[in-house]
């Protein structure tokens, strides 16, 4: 970690934090593979010895993008998972939740997650590992709206990773049949009522 005064678990993910965004714009403007760790680092405004203390590599700052995401979309969630309101409610709530996340960075999830793919196994776990807490939130929620007669009883699993990948077409579509917000209320109609009349 960076020389001289140590610093707090904090204030490192403090500035993780603050470099990961001085260096997205440089990955949305030329591209993950294109671009260099020294680019990243004249970006960030630091030397590429100190961009090297945060991030050994940037493979490494690709996971964190994912990992922080990841971690404030479930925090974000699971706020509004706790609220004593119907599990339905909740769950379309949640649902709205992701879909800002993904507005917000949309530009850079669509670059990035291709990029993702050709991390090594031993890294792709690393993410997949937040993104089992995610699933696994809305498998709760799921579960809870069998408990109270709101949903049939299906695999809750399934069910919860069938619903995030819903949220492709809502987000990233080149044919949008309204808002997205629009499109994900459609989305969960068609998703929790089915479609047959």
């Amino acid at each position: 970690m960076p020389k001289g005064i140590p610093l707090t678990e904090e204030e490192v993910a403090k500035r993780r934090h603050e470099i990961f965004h001085q260096v997205a714009r440089v990955f949305l403007k030329k591209g993950f593979q294109e671009t260099s760790m020294r680019e990243l680092a004249g970006s960030a405004g630091v030397g590429k010895s100190t961009l090297y203390d945060y991030f050994r590599t940037k493979d490494d700052i690709l996971i964190y993008f994912f990992e922080d995401q990841l971690n404030d979309l479930t925090e974000a969630a699971q706020k509004v998972a706790l609220h004593n309101s119907p599990a339905d409610f909740r769950l379309r709530q949640v649902m709205k939740v992701h879909l800002e996340f993904l507005q917000a960075n949309k530009s850079l999830f669509m670059k990035l997650t291709t990029e993702a793919q050709r991390l090594k196994l031993e890294s792709q776990k690393q993410i997949q590992k937040k993104r089992h807490a995610y699933q696994d939130l809305l498998r709760g929620l799921i579960e809870e709206g069998i408990r109270e007669g709101k949903f049939r009883n299906v695999d809750p699993l399934l069910a919860a990773r069938m619903l995030i990948n819903t949220m492709a077409p809502v987000v990233f579509t080149t044919r949008p049949t309204g808002t997205a917000q629009e499109m994900l209320e459609e989305t969960l109609d068609i998703f929790l009522k089915g479609l047959q009349a």
